[in-house]
């Protein structure tokens, strides 16, 4: 060791410690002095060295780090982050490579599946089907398989290409960074629209099952609106397949032509869905007037092959995003289509809901007959009418809209809560408003006839009840024994916790939240008091712009929020998330009639049948305490509360939709009054305005406009 300038001898012992004086000084003391007395000669030390000079001569030379550590540091993290850049892309590469040699696999293996189990008549309906597809190609059956594995690959490019360049799109804008929070939130909004308009094209492109997806995506009120309202084009624009293709499917399954099934048939499909489309057409035989609904030859060829791709690209998503999980939607889809291409499954759930409303003297609904039906091809009952928004249909025929929304809200409610099996897809393409037929059962001037019964869910009663009583806690006014009862259900009916409670109950209700929801945003709408029930919502029709902005921020894009939203759709019950769905369908349709009774009534109609389903549910479990415990002044006392509780919820709120039902005629004539005044006593203008036509003008010109800065945010992209 280098001795430490400026310290004597003595105290470089000192810090040097006694190991080193005792392997050193000591010894050599020791033995000089025991050899001089041995001797007898004077004792014979050895001289100290010299103290070092201070300060010293010679300075030590100082270390100048001069040179980085890591030479060329710019460069250096210029190469990590373009290695990270090509590492992610070589990752994506090798990920579409994998799913398209998956496609090829699941697409060679189906149709091997189908060659083994297909007669001749089916080969000559694939020939049909795909000879007029790619002119130039044999008709020879290496050139269909050929022809087949095309259209897959081209189908599962397209789909692919697009949610890649909305992951890339999304971590591209979530990664940069922004000078405020409205920039950031402004940037988020765009590449909603941006990416909602790539997935938009992909799906239309491809048709099928992928429109059956994006409507259901549309239906989900916990996606951004961008989101929600680009797709929602989906739930009525398809392409029909040409009429001869579906002959073919029509004599593979009944045996018969067209010409040999019916006298006349329109060329013209009366509507097209996703799944299926449907002619109008006279049977031969009995001379009725039938709707005749075939399934697109497309949808069942592909729907292997797209469900799979649909699977893959869900968990693909789900690794380079793994808080943004949608793999229950691809779950819902691979459960649920193989029963919706059946159409023997559907006249099935279309006749256990006719028989669920024969027990009540007056109603609305109708259900078409089925006269005859096949797994591909279904025969209906032809109903004349139209969708319950065409605000011009309902005036020419003096239908109030008022009271189309009215019986829209009985009709689901008793389907959801008395019967536990309701229809899980209704939105205005499958429902038809008609004039009151003779001998029908409806106690106003109109007829609710509902169509598509090909997705159906059903709950059980606990489920139900339990469900029903949230919805009544939520119409009670806030105290602290309602906000613990509030608390309570959602936690029984969704497994959600006090974390996730402010974004279940705004999904519920579609509003804004009420008085004790978030303890962390405790005030509503640019800062005033919350709403402490339902039934305090204002007069206004439809949501304030103050209230929609105040829901995407605090709902949707606070910071943290969308994830939280994830992890409710991760975590609730696949039923509550089918009850979500017919919930902001039904507000869908009411919205969309433009109703002056105001945005509270759907709320009250729930609410009584809540009341009938939690009294319901309450006389079942006190007559089973009764039987097994006795009678008891308890059981008098629960009873007596139990019955309490329903009569202040029902004929209470019977007696609040009396009122609306005034609201909404007081609303219909001052509104006609004010337009009188403002246009200088235009009757027809004062007659649009009152059947909701202008609203209704007004917001399809609104849609129209974001579609369009949709296409335009892809295009400048």
């Amino acid at each position: 060791m280098t001795p430490m300038p400026g310290l004597c001898g003595l105290c470089r012992t000192a810090v040097l410690g006694p190991a080193r004086i005792g392997a050193s000084g000591y010894g050599s003391m020791k033995r000089g002095f025991s050899r001089s007395a041995y001797m007898g000669g004077p004792t014979r030390l050895r001289s100290p060295p010299p103290p070092p000079r201070y300060p010293p001569t010679r300075s030590p030379e100082p270390i100048v780090f001069d040179e980085p550590a890591v030479p060329f540091p710019h460069r250096t993290a210029n190469q990590q982050a373009a290695f990270k850049r090509y590492s992610r892309m070589a990752m994506y590469v090798g990920g579409m490579a994998i799913v398209l040699g998956g496609t090829i696999y699941v697409g060679w293996h189906s149709l091997d599946a189908d060659e083994r189990s297909s007669t001749s008549s089916s080969l000559s309906h694939i020939e049909t089907l795909y000879s007029d597809l790619k002119s130039g190609i044999s008709e020879s059956q290496p050139a269909q398989t050929a022809q087949f594995m095309l259209l897959s690959l081209r189908r599962s490019t397209t789909i692919i290409k697009a949610v890649a360049l909305c992951v890339w799109d999304y971590r591209r804008t979530l990664n940069a960074k922004y000078a405020s929070k409205d920039d950031e939130e402004e940037s988020l909004r765009k590449c909603h629209l941006r990416s909602a308009q790539r997935l938009l094209v992909a799906l239309q492109t491809n048709g099928g099952l992928y429109i059956k997806l994006g409507q259901h995506m549309s239906s989900v009120i916990l996606l951004p609106p961008e989101w929600t309202t680009t797709l929602r084009p989906l739930q009525d624009q398809n392409e029909p397949t040409p009429l001869p293709e579906l002959e073919a499917l029509f004599h593979e399954e009944t045996g018969k032509t067209f010409d040999e099934a019916f006298s006349w048939m329109d060329e013209k499909p009366l509507g097209v869905a996703s799944l299926a489309q449907v002619h109008k057409a006279r049977d031969r035989e009995t001379g009725q007037m039938l709707a005749v609904k075939m399934l697109h030859p497309n949808v069942e060829r592909f729907s292997q092959v797209d469900m799979r791709m649909v699977t893959i690209l869900v968990h693909w998503v789900k690794r380079v995003f793994p808080d943004f999980a949608f793999d229950w939607l691809a779950d819902e889809m691979n459960k649920n289509m193989p029963l919706e291409l059946d159409f023997r499954h559907e006249a099935g759930n279309s006749s256990r809901a006719q028989r669920d409303f024969e027990q009540y003297k007056n109603t609305c609904v109708a259900f078409p007959k089925v006269p005859w039906v096949y797994r591909r091809v279904m025969a209906m009952e032809f109903v004349e009418g139209s969708r319950p928004d065409n605000l011009t249909y309902l005036a020419e025929h003096k239908i109030d809209r008022n009271r189309v929304s009215q019986e829209l809200s009985r009709i689901f409610a008793q389907m959801l809560y008395m019967h536990g099996f309701f229809h899980a897809d209704p939105h205005g393409g499958n429902v038809l408003i008609r004039p009151r037929q003779p001998g029908s059962r409806s106690s106003e001037n109109f007829e609710i006839v509902l169509l598509d019964h090909g997705l159906y869910f059903a709950i059980d009663e606990e489920l139900r009840s339990n469900y029903a009583r949230f919805w009544l806690a939520l119409l009670s006014r806030t105290t602290p024994h309602v906000t613990r009862e509030r608390r309570k259900y959602a936690k029984l009916v969704g497994n959600i916790g006090d974390d996730l409670y402010p974004v279940l109950e705004s999904a519920i209700t579609g509003r804004s939240g009420l008085e004790g929801s978030d303890e962390n945003n405790p005030r509503g709408i640019q800062g005033r008091e919350r709403m402490s029930s339902l039934l305090d919502l204002d007069s206004s029709v439809t949501m304030s712009k103050e209230e929609q902005e105040h829901i995407r921020k605090t709902v949707m894009e606070k910071e943290g929020i969308l994830l939280n939203v994830m992890e409710l759709l991760r975590r609730v019950p696949r039923p509550l998330l089918m009850v979500l769905k017919i919930n902001d369908l039904t507000r869908s349709l009411d919205a969309n009639l433009h109703t002056t009774h105001g945005p509270a009534r759907p709320f009250i109609i729930t609410a009584r049948y809540c009341a009938l389903a939690a009294r319901k549910n309450d006389k079942e479990k006190l007559t089973a305490r009764r039987k097994a415990e006795g009678f008891s002044l308890v059981l008098f006392g629960d009873i007596l509360w139990s019955w309490w509780n329903y009569v202040y919820f029902y004929d209470g709120l019977m007696f609040l939709e009396g009122l609306s039902n005034v609201r909404a005629r007081i609303g219909k004539f001052a509104l006609y009054v004010s337009t009188i005044l403002r246009h200088g006593f235009d009757t027809q203008a004062a007659h649009m305005a009152v059947s909701g036509i202008a609203d209704q003008e007004k917001t399809q010109t609104a849609e129209r406009q974001a579609r369009q800065q949709a296409m335009e945010a892809l295009e400048a992209d």
